[in-house]
């Protein structure tokens, strides 16, 4: 079993949604390109729906909640979610040097990422 790695909430005004959680829920937040929380177990971000990473947030609309997950082998990850009825929304992009996302929709269409991560190409962009 693959575990949560990270979690984003799409939003049209990531300030906005971060003042939210940090108000309803007490979530620590930290401003920037992409927006972070960190809520207790939970380490995740608001990407902005109108400036963020275009391949990501094309297929993401207001209020979509995006789990994250880093299989061993994305493209067999990828294989296995179509032999099980699901979509691939986004093919692997490199959205920072070393972290790639692919966006799937399970087979009721809600999108789940799977990642794959050079740890030594990606240290400073966490």
């Amino acid at each position: 079993m693959l575990p949560l790695g990270f979690l984003d909430i799409a939003s049209l005004d990531p300030a906005r949604s971060a003042a939210f959680y940090e108000g309803v829920l007490g979530f620590t937040t930290t401003p920037g390109a992409h927006t972070r929380f960190h809520g207790g177990n939970i380490e995740g971000g608001f990407p902005d729906l109108r400036g963020g990473f275009a391949p990501v947030v094309e297929v993401l609309e207001p209020g979509d909640i995006l789990p994250y997950f880093e299989p061993q082998d994305l493209e067999a990850a990828l294989a296995k979610a179509v032999r099980h009825g699901g979509r691939i929304l986004l093919q692997p992009v490199e959205s920072a040097p070393g972290h790639w996302i692919a966006i799937v929709a399970d087979p009721s269409g809600a999108k789940i990422a799977l990642t794959r991560i050079n740890r030594q190409e990606h240290q400073g962009f966490e």
